[in-house]
């Protein structure tokens, strides 16, 4: 009901980061469209310290294909686990492009079938939600 919403950066402290971080941080805290709990630093990345985790896309490609390959690494080793399996790219099939006037999903470049079908249920979703309309509404209200 109410995710708390981190922001991805290289230490907890306000002023830790790039420009883009130390801007975004100072935007996401003013803020009232959400519970924000400030920055996020790696090691938080797969706990419950936040429901959603927001970074620059660099950042966010990063962690991505780390936890893929981690889960490659997992798989490769007989491990089986509920929480792991998550982090199989097939499953989710995209990410969602979100702050544009349309309905975005990009994925790995090695996807195949069972990656493009979640990617093409995955903006069937985010569609029938109207997301971009959502986010266009919070925008005006600001």
């Amino acid at each position: 009901q109410h995710p708390k919403v981190g922001l991805i950066n290289i230490g907890e402290e306000p002023e830790k980061g790039n420009s883009l971080a130390q801007a975004a941080f100072q935007l996401m805290q003013e803020s009232k469209e959400f519970h924000f709990i400030g920055n996020i630093e790696g090691r938080d990345l797969f706990n419950d310290k936040a429901d959603v985790l927001v970074c620059d896309g660099f950042t966010g490609n990063v962690i991505l294909k780390l936890a893929e390959s981690y889960y490659s690494l997992i798989k490769a080793r007989g491990i089986q686990d509920p929480f792991l399996d998550r982090f199989n790219y097939e499953t989710y099939g995209g990410t969602p492009v979100l702050g544009i006037n349309a309905t975005v999903i990009v994925g790995p470049g090695i996807s195949r079938a069972r990656a493009i079908s979640n990617m093409i249920i995955r903006a069937f979703e985010m569609e029938s939600a109207a997301l971009n309309e959502k986010i266009k509404a919070v925008f005006q209200h600001e």
